[in-house]
């Protein structure tokens, strides 16, 4: 049976959870988990970390009860350092208590941010790790056994909006790239056919007024510049009526 105690986070997860179905981002979610646990938990501040494919570093992505000053300090931490570091490159959550008389030089960043409680979940999508969500408490000396669960079903939710964001950004960065591909080749085609109707109009000038090559392709610039067209649009007049009246 559910305590008194475990009803609020009950709670929570069950608003976390219909958050995520309308589309709540990650940042939203973790947010929302400080906001709700903050009093039966005394929870005060959560991290969450970014890992990019292929990277040997987590990068900061969102934070909640973390002062600026806090941050540049937070900013990136290198896979198997500190605690999150660590949680994952082993893919495995850890939990600390007393962090503030812990020597673990792990947890320096934690103590620099005075936690006593901390805790830290790898957010692991089938067989990759999209980053780690920490959090912590000021006041209390450790989270218990239970609390460990809810919060690790917490972060579980996390890691669906984190994938659902990273598929969301692949998809974006294909589309952007398949809409520069087609610019790129629209322009070729533009450039091509440009090119060729300015020959075709070098040539025409040519036997026209028995220039020379570039002869022609000086008056055809001069041209441009004296009826103030571009020389495209003049070659294209050229081509198309044959006659070299601008």
């Amino acid at each position: 049976m559910n305590t008194p105690a475990d009803l609020p986070a009950l709670a929570t997860l069950g608003r976390l959870t219909a958050d995520l179905a309308a589309g709540a981002s990650s940042t939203t979610l973790v947010e929302r988990l400080v906001d709700d646990l903050s009093r039966p938990y005394a929870l005060d501040f959560a991290i969450r970390y970014e890992l990019a494919p292929a990277q040997r570093a987590l990068t900061l992505h969102t934070t909640t009860g973390i002062a600026s000053r806090y941050l540049p300090a937070l900013k990136v931490v290198q896979l198997g350092e500190a605690v999150c570091g660590a949680v994952a490159q082993r893919r495995r959550p850890e939990a600390h208590s007393r962090v503030d008389a812990d020597p673990d030089e792990r947890l320096a960043l934690a103590r620099e941010l005075d936690a006593t409680a901390y805790a830290s979940f790898p957010l692991a999508a089938g067989p990759t790790v999209l980053g780690t969500l920490s959090v912590g408490s000021r006041t209390r000396p450790e989270f218990g056994c239970d609390e460990l669960t809810l919060l690790g079903m917490a972060a579980d939710l996390v890691t669906v909006a984190a994938a659902r964001e990273r598929d969301a950004a692949v998809l974006d960065a294909s589309l952007a790239a398949h809409a520069a591909a087609e610019q790129r080749t629209e322009n070729l085609q533009i450039a091509l056919v440009t090119n060729r109707t300015i020959a075709m109009a070098i040539g025409i000038v040519m036997a026209r007024t028995g220039r020379t090559e570039e002869q022609a392709q000086h008056w055809l610039a001069d041209a441009s510049q004296r009826s103030n067209r571009k020389m495209r649009v003049l070659a294209e007049r050229i081509v198309h009526t044959g006659s070299l009246e601008v």
